[in-house]
């Protein structure tokens, strides 16, 4: 069965809606270096986070600073701290070196430009990225869109026929991201058949709230039921 992350976590109501749907994952943007709708403070982090019930994770998603990444990782513990920024690759092996010794697992987003369809690497080839990543150790990779204005919950869509290239390719965990919603996330799963599928806009009424119709039908519809 394929897990379901919902991102962009930001009051204790929409927590509990994702449990009580059956979400896998909960993602909390934690002091994110570029203004997004779902950015926490790391206290708010801490707060919402204890409110998260056993055998559902907590993925922290950060960015592009190593000491605030590392002091985010140590204060909050989650299961997860998901890479989600422009970290060079020399910086996102210390970071993955560092987390797990933390026992924490590790996430890195490979980010495709809307308008390229290209990763925003220092590597353009994303098959050659992605074996980089696991030779470094990272538990799971997550293939999302980006734009200029946007780091993240574009609504946009990657390729997924590249998606579909990079799954047959790596033996890792792939995570599937960019402009999925209910009405997509059916087809992207027959598709792509990732590991998991995660959203953050696509199940919102307004940004940083979730829609409890869109939640259920993209969660059940994921896992099968729908």
């Amino acid at each position: 069965m394929v897990r379901v992350k919902i991102c962009g976590i930001t009051n204790e109501k929409d927590i509990n809606l994702c449990v009580n749907y059956g979400a896998d994952a909960l993602g909390f943007v934690v002091e994110y270096p570029v203004p997004v709708p779902w950015n926490l403070d790391i206290n708010r982090a801490n707060d919402l986070m204890k409110e998260v019930p056993p055998f559902v994770s907590k993925v922290c998603v950060v960015g592009d600073e190593y000491e605030k990444v590392i002091k985010i990782a140590s204060l909050l513990r989650p299961d997860v701290i998901q890479l989600h920024g422009n970290e060079p690759l020399e910086e996102t092996e210390r970071l993955i070196s560092e987390i797990k010794s933390l026992k924490i697992k590790t996430i890195k987003a490979i980010r495709f430009s809307v308008k390229t369809n290209k990763p925003v690497s220092q590597i353009q080839d994303p098959l050659k990225l992605c074996n980089i990543l696991k030779d470094m150790g990272v538990d799971a990779i997550l293939l999302d869109a980006t734009s200029s204005s946007m780091p993240a919950g574009t609504g946009k869509k990657i390729d997924w026929e590249i998606a579909s290239q990079i799954r047959d390719s790596i033996s890792i965990p792939i995570i599937l991201a960019g402009g999925l919603n209910p009405e997509n996330v059916l087809k992207a799963i027959s598709q792509v058949k990732p590991y998991a599928v995660d959203v953050i806009s696509g199940v919102e009424s307004e940004k940083g709230k979730k829609d409890e119709k869109k939640l259920k039908d993209f969660i059940l519809k994921a896992k099968g039921y729908g």
